[in-house]
Formats: structure tokens, C-alpha cells, sequence
């Protein structure tokens, strides 16, 4: 399995574990473990963040689709349109 450069960065080389104590690996351990809920509780504020904008957009979305069935046109008065340039010419 090939890791991803990326990932590398982020996560740094792999130490040697075979040269390592046992109070060495627990303490390596624990900041894997801080290192991977760190991680985790960033890709859940984002999925959170992308669901709460889709839904967002889909209430926008809703909100205009309602809209287009509700607009009336008002008539207009129908004028004379002879009379009105009479009326010009009299001025």
C-alpha cells in the first residue's frame, strides 16, 4: 500500500519501532491517537458544514420554485391611443 504524499507531510516519517521501549510506544500511541481524533473531528466539522450549506441551498432552491406560481401579472388599463395625442397637441 503507497501512502500518499500529502498524508506523508501531515503525518511525517514512520519511526523505527523495533528500537523502541515499551514506555517509547505507549507515548508514540497516544500521540497517533491525538494526531487521528484531531483528524476526525475535522472531517466531521466539514461534512457538517457541506451538509448544512446543501441544505441551505436546497431551501433557497424550494423557497424560489414556490415563488414562480404565486406572481400575478396586473392588467393594464387600456388607453385611447388617438385621444392621448389630441391631448399633446392641444398643450
Amino acid at each position: 500500500m503507497v501512502v500518499p504524499d500529502n498524508v506523508k507531510d501531515k503525518v511525517g516519517p514512520m519511526p523505527d519501532v523495533s528500537a523502541m521501549s515499551k514506555d517509547d510506544l505507549s507515548a508514540l500511541c497516544q500521540q497517533l491517537y491525538d494526531q487521528s481524533c484531531s483528524v476526525f473531528g475535522e472531517k466531521f466539522h466539514m461534512e457538517y458544514l457541506v451538509k448544512k450549506r446543501d441544505m441551505e441551498i436546497h431551501n433557497l432552491e424550494m423557497e424560489t420554485s414556490e415563488s414562480h406560481g404565486t406572481f400575478k401579472v396586473p392588467k393594464l388599463k387600456k388607453i385611447n391611443k388617438f385621444k392621448m395625442m389630441g391631448e399633446e397637441e392641444e398643450k
